[in-house]
């Protein structure tokens, strides 16, 4: 068996890695090539392009790429169809892997999704274009489900992988006094350098209140250098971790975290987080006009209410981190915050996620 894998960013890879080695599990002749990363590759995956040179966060940034962008496209797609896989799997990535799903529902092939588009928070239309393109839709939230069902595509809900992933991580016993922070800035680029400088103010004004002990969780995608660069010129010492399997991240009593992944990690970790997200100015005004939820957190969405502070765009400041962070440590407050991430948790389903992708891939191509 033969399948196709596009994993254009770090947390696609990272999911679709477990995948795989369920997949190998189930079929251990099983042949793997695509787009991906480290995750990827060590499931025996061939790569065609690394998700470190994709991972582009704005419309205007990418339309910047759009030549690499077309021609990426172009070698995945000669190389699909010289193939012919039995299958091809896209993971996340929507605005490149649709266009891959309607090239290979073309061709004739099979084409799987797993992790959603989140076309339930802006782009609705592209869902006439998954029920014409996609021939099984693995969703990995629990809302998921009952909106592709409603929208005529056939879709199975396996859980969050994250579970898995950070299984038999222990949060670390709380230090009198001292206030750990994991600082999770993103695993792009232009997030990062968008981010990182505000939440190290934040760190300095925290450090001026009360004992802190503050680190970054490196992302694999970000160089290690281009972070200590941020971090030399705040001023500030603040050491930075290589990507774990969550330990860092549990280790923290709180984390401030760039929005996505990461923040379901500290729900399902129990570490409150503080989020946040900035775009160019012009591609937010287009963002507002076409998203549809009261929410940008991936937190409060599963929550389906407010549980952790959002700031947004010009929200984004020291100022405003510091004082979100101060409010949450206030006890009756973190009280809370605990409770609310181990809701959030429990919404996320069971262990097995992985297993249960792969089980349904295998039987989409039966």
């Amino acid at each position: 068996m033969k399948i196709a894998v596009v994993a254009g960013e770090a947390s696609g890879d990272l999911h679709a890695g477990s995948v795989l080695r369920e997949l190998k599990a189930l079929d251990p002749a099983i042949r793997l090539f695509g787009i991906g990363g480290d995750h990827m590759r060590k499931e025996g995956a061939e790569l065609l392009y690394h998700a470190r040179d994709l991972g582009f966060v704005g419309l205007f940034n990418v339309l910047r790429h759009i030549g690499m962008f077309r021609r990426v496209f172009r070698d995945l797609m000669a190389r699909i169809e010289a193939e012919r896989p039995d299958a091809v799997l896209l993971v996340d990535y929507p605005g490149f892997n649709l266009r891959v799903a309607r090239r290979a529902r073309e061709l004739g092939l099979k084409v799987i999704y797993f992790i959603s588009p989140q076309v339930w928070a802006w782009h609705r239309r592209r869902i006439h274009e998954i029920e014409r393109n996609v021939d099984h839709m693995i969703v990995i939230l629990p809302f998921e489900e009952k909106f592709y069902r409603d929208h005529n595509v056939r879709v199975t809900y396996v859980g969050h992988p994250l579970i898995d992933q950070v299984a038999g991580v222990g949060r670390s016993a709380k230090r009198d006094g001292i206030v750990r922070i994991a600082l999770m800035p993103g695993s792009r680029k232009r997030e990062v350098d968008d981010v990182l400088p505000a939440m190290l103010d934040a760190v300095r004004i925290l450090r001026s209140e009360r004992a802190i002990e503050p680190f970054i969780v490196q992302a694999p995608t970000i160089e290690h250098d281009h972070l200590e660069g941020l971090v030399s010129k705040s001023g500030e010492k603040v050491p930075i971790l290589p990507r774990d399997r969550g330990e860092g991240l549990a280790a923290a009593d709180i984390a401030i975290s760039s929005s996505g992944t990461a923040t379901l990690e500290s729900a399902v970790l129990g570490t409150p987080v503080v989020v946040m997200y900035r775009l160019g100015r012009l591609t937010y005004r287009i963002a507002r006009r076409l998203v549809k939820l009261p929410y940008f957190s991936l937190v409060n969405i599963v929550a389906g209410r407010k549980v952790v502070p959002e700031l947004m765009q010009d929200e984004v400041t020291g100022k405003n981190i510091a004082a979100a962070v101060r409010e949450m440590l206030e006890p009756a407050r973190y009280a809370q915050a605990r409770t609310d991430m181990a809701e959030v948790r429990a919404k996320l389903g069971e262990q097995g996620a992985s297993r249960r992708a792969a089980e349904a891939i295998m039987a989409t191509l039966r």
